[in-house]
Parts: C-alpha cells; structure tokens; sequence
C-alpha cells in the first residue's frame, strides 16, 4: 500500500518554473548527504513542462507562504525534469 501513495505523492507533487522562495536543487548525492546530516526529509519533485498539475501545484501549494515555511524547516527540495 506504500508504493501507490509514494507515486501519487511524487506525481501530485510535480511543479514546474518556480516563482516560490523555496530552494530546488538538481539531484546530488550531495543533498542526500546534507539531508541525513540536518535529518531532514527530501521532497523529490519530478517536473514536466506539459504537466497540469505541476503548474497548479506551483501556483497553489509551492506559492503558499505556510506550506513554504513548512517546507524550509523540515525538507531538502530536489527537482527533476
């Protein structure tokens, strides 16, 4: 039951060309490295240009200054097209 809502997570949480504040990253093991050292979590967020819903999660979860706060303090963001 784990592994549909890991996907469904990653694929609701796609976004594309942040406006936000928030910090992406391009995917390193160096990230992985400062995650387990900060023991934060990676929020891995797969992007695609044709992507609705990337574009809505950008507009209206990503831009939202709360989620943001939230985000900052406990996740390390990694992007991926």
């Amino acid at each position: 039951m784990k592994f549909p809502l890991i996907a469904l997570f990653f694929t609701l949480s796609s976004s594309f060309a942040s406006d936000s504040k928030l910090e992406w990253q391009g995917w390193s093991d160096t990230v992985f490295e400062r995650a387990k050292t900060e023991k934060k979590l990676v929020l891995l967020d797969l992007e695609a240009v044709w992507c609705h819903w990337c574009h809505v999660m950008e507009e209206k979860t990503y831009s939202n200054p709360e989620v943001a706060k939230i985000l900052k303090k406990h996740y390390l963001l990694i992007r991926v097209d």
